[in-house]
């Protein structure tokens, strides 16, 4: 069993560092679906990167990277003062309340406009989009450039590159969003509601509740806080944070 586990921190290990190919990043995601286990265990490596990148902001990245990979093998101390099962813990709270945490962002401004501007700048859903270098064909890379297509506002360039991509392909639910938030950009926000309801209707769920934050934050471009209340938790005030509703009417 350890030396299982031993693999698969080293596989998490290689993905973090960008170290896979692109047939090995097909399989390490299509695994990230399927064993929950798994994806706890990189969830939990990613926690720990970023408490590393929290505790030491000033070492070079050698030295971080070499921090994290003390941190996540078990039974090993961080430093005298810091040991592992510490930040383990401090992972596990991490991973408790990541559901809740996911929707929730710091708000800086005190009106309902700038409460929409900041939630749609969070890009939810989009935050583990990485590419390794490959000649070979990669669908990633097609949703990816499209994504960033998205994010220079080159909404009808994104709806092109996305047009035919293959339902039958590991990332169609990514090329389905993206294509749904370009189409609402452009103006037509019926036609994306209906992509993002296809979206819901996915066997896999994958991105279930990416397509109901969206729901919400299209009927709050479109003023209508009712609707936008159905999926969304608004403040009445306007000086808190917009959340995921985790019940829908």
């Amino acid at each position: 069993m350890k030396e299982i586990q031993d693999k698969d921190i080293v596989l998490i290990t290689r993905y973090f560092d960008l170290d896979l190919s692109e047939k090995e990043m097909e399989s390490f995601d299509q695994r990230l679906q399927d064993d929950p286990i798994f994806a706890t265990k990189a969830k939990k490596y990613q926690h720990s990167i970023n408490l590393i990148n929290k505790n030491y902001p000033n070492a070079n990245q050698k030295q971080r990277t070499k921090k994290w990979k003390e941190l996540i093998a078990e039974g090993q101390a961080l430093n005298k003062k810091t040991s592992w099962k510490r930040i383990a813990g401090i992972a596990a709270i991490f991973l408790l309340l990541i559901s809740s945490w996911y929707f929730m962002f710091p708000i800086q401004e005190s009106n309902l406009n700038e409460l929409a501007k900041n939630a749609w700048n969070k890009n939810v859903g989009f935050s583990d989009y990485q590419v390794r270098n490959t000649k070979e064909f990669n669908p990633k890379k097609v949703v990816i450039d499209a994504f960033k297509l998205y994010k220079k506002k080159d909404y009808s360039s994104a709806i092109e590159t996305l047009e035919k991509y293959d339902r039958s392909l590991l990332y169609y639910e990514d090329a389905l969003l993206i294509r749904a938030l370009s189409i609402h950009k452009i103006g037509n926000s019926k036609e994306a509601m209906q992509l993002l309801d296809s979206l819901l209707n996915r066997p896999t769920g994958r991105l279930s509740n990416e397509a109901l934050w969206y729901k919400g934050l299209i009927y709050l471009d479109l003023n209508d806080l009712e609707s936008a209340r159905k999926y969304l938790k608004i403040p009445n005030n306007f000086t808190s944070e917009i959340r995921l509703k985790q019940s829908f009417d």
